[in-house]
């Protein structure tokens, strides 16, 4: 998590890194107590972003009783608009993504930040119905800030991290959703403390987020990076070729041709679309169901968001973790555990009628929901690595359209108060979509054994090795000071902790005079203080036939080891 070793920036860079990167300037560490730019700073920029983005977002809902007797709206009226406030998100999505590819995140997320924060005053001044929907419809658009938060991580981590990076930056920014049901009933009373009047309160609590908005968003402006060597333009772009190695071409038309991604987009209506379609009317359901007061009720609901601060990065970690023995299939067997449980969840929620039983499912099947998210964003980096923010704008914008479906199954069961049949109902059809990770094939992986391979060919070309890029930012042509490193077959030479083999991304020393020979390549190697990674170093030899030619290095007492290689039968 924490080291002190520097990687010397590249020509278009303006940074000396200060934590180990892979081959295109990305992390392979998540320090968490960092902000320093360009890696650490972006991640907080993104989660602090959305994380204010949610409490606006839905800073109306925990307080909607009080609303809804001030303007004089019908319960109907009230559905609706929580049906508006997260539709208008799907359109805002699909065109952010593009938007991140071509201008990086940082820009699109500051300008959502900015110009909704415009609608958000608007809302403190709404008299009737009319007022309400178009107030929450445009403040809707700030929720395409997921897009941005997922593709800022995703330009700023190394593919062996990504899952949790995702995770921690998503889940985190999600916590705003939770917090809100408790900051905004809690600033509503705070201003009725101070002497204002009912109505007055309720509008005045909604500028707090109003500001904080155009703050983070200048400050993200002025102080945050698009990528690793700063501004967009400088990036440093992977080669047009696919994880299997193919030409790419066929631009958008591709990704929307692709049924994984809509597989992933259903999958995400049943996860990210639930959190959503429950920020929205848990609050309501708890005042109504249990006869709760609206403070009390709301400190309820935020515990179901509040599961964000740790539930969405355990499933990225999960993601990544059965990444790292059982590689695409591991993800796929991952998420589809994960919605199946948020789906049996609800269902058992809709039928409880005990306060403190129902909190403590409130909790279990958020834990359920928020892994279900990072772990469908440890599947989105996987599908096309050219066109990442599109695929993660159309699943993005999936959760949006599922919470508008839900929204409409609890209008239709809502209005004749049977709220927990519409929980039943989404429960139902969440565990049951959970079932279509059974039909993913995504570069030749599959979920079923049998019907494709485990992936483990696309995982690790897509973490594929920084060993030529350490060898040249220490000043070395390849093996050596005078060595010169080139590829041979085709194969590249990895590194052993970005393979996901080591447990340190150090960089090994051994004395030359020592190398044994191997006659096989599961020999063990013979000089012992290898033996301390005796597995990683035999695992990252077997695992395909990694191959350099080599000059005679400068002499030298030691030279850096950087990866197992083989010339004349001699391994190296």
């Amino acid at each position: 998590f924490f080291s002190s070793s520097k990687m010397p920036a590249c020509a278009k860079c303006k940074f000396d890194y200060d934590m180990p990167v892979d081959a295109y300037n990305k992390a392979c560490e998540i320090r968490t107590c960092s902000f320093k730019r360009p890696h650490m700073r972006a991640f907080w920029f993104a989660t602090i972003g959305f994380f204010m983005a949610f409490v606006g977002w839905f800073a109306m809902a925990p307080i909607m009783k009080t609303i809804k007797a001030e303007i004089g709206v019908t319960k109907s009226q009230v559905y609706n608009s929580n049906i508006l406030a997260v539709s208008a998100t799907i359109l805002a999505r699909i065109i952010v993504g593009p938007a991140c590819d071509k201008f990086g995140a940082r820009r699109p997320m500051a300008a959502l930040l900015i110009v909704c924060s415009a609608p958000l005053i608007g809302a403190a001044f709404i008299q009737d119905e009319v007022g309400l929907y178009i107030t929450r419809t445009l403040i809707g658009f700030v929720g395409a800030t997921f897009v941005p938060c997922q593709f800022w991580t995703t330009s700023m981590f190394t593919g062996s991290i990504v899952g949790q990076a995702n995770a921690m930056a998503g889940g985190w920014g999600n916590l705003g959703g939770g917090v809100t049901q408790a900051t905004s009933p809690g600033f509503f009373e705070m201003f009725k403390a101070m002497g204002m009047s009912t109505d007055l309160a309720w509008r005045a609590s909604l500028f707090i987020p109003a500001v904080v908005w155009i703050i983070i968003g200048l400050l993200m402006l002025k102080f945050a990076d698009d990528c690793p060597e700063g501004h967009w333009r400088n990036r440093k772009i992977k080669p047009q070729t696919d994880a299997m190695g193919n030409q790419q071409g066929g631009g958008p038309k591709r990704v929307l041709l692709n049924y994984v991604v809509w597989i992933l987009v259903i999958i995400y209506a049943c996860c990210f679309g639930v959190e959503l379609y429950v920020n929205n009317t848990m609050s309501s359901y708890l005042q109504d169901q249990f006869n709760l007061e609206q403070t009390t009720a709301g400190l309820i609901a935020a515990c179901f968001g509040l599961m964000n601060l740790f539930a969405r990065a355990i499933g990225g970690w999960m993601s990544d973790k059965a990444a790292t023995r059982h590689y695409l299939r591991g993800r796929f067997w991952v998420c589809m555990v994960c919605v199946a449980g948020c789906g049996g969840m609800l269902i058992i929620y809709s039928f409880i009628r005990v306060l403190w039983l129902a909190i403590v499912v409130l909790i279990i099947f958020s834990c359920f929901v928020q892994a279900s998210e990072g772990a469908t964003y440890g599947i989105v980096p996987f599908v096309d690595t050219q066109y990442t923010g599109i695929v993660s704008g159309l699943v993005g914008a999936g959760g949006n359209l599922g919470a508008v479906c839900w929204g409409f199954v609890h209008k239709a069961f809502g209005e004749n108060d049977r709220e927990d049949t519409a929980y039943l109902i989404v429960g139902c059809t969440c565990a049951g979509a959970a079932a279509l990770m059974l039909l993913i094939r995504l570069h030749g992986a599959s979920t079923i054994p049998f019907f494709g391979n485990n992936g483990e060919q696309v995982e690790k070309a897509l973490s594929q090795s920084a060993a030529q890029k350490h060898a040249e930012d220490m000043g070395m042509g390849g093996v050596g000071t005078g060595g010169e490193m080139m590829m041979q077959d085709d194969y590249p030479v990895i590194d052993l902790y970005e393979a996901g083999y080591a447990a340190s991304p150090a960089m090994y020393e051994m004395p030359p005079q020592v190398l044994g020979t191997y006659p096989t390549p599961t020999t063990t190697p013979q000089y012992s203080p290898m033996n301390a990674f005796q597995p990683a170093y035999t695992a990252a030899y077997t695992a395909a036939p990694y191959s350099v030619a080599y000059t005679e290095p400068a002499p030298a007492p030691y030279v850096p080891y950087v990866a197992p290689y083989t010339v004349g039968g001699v391994m190296y």
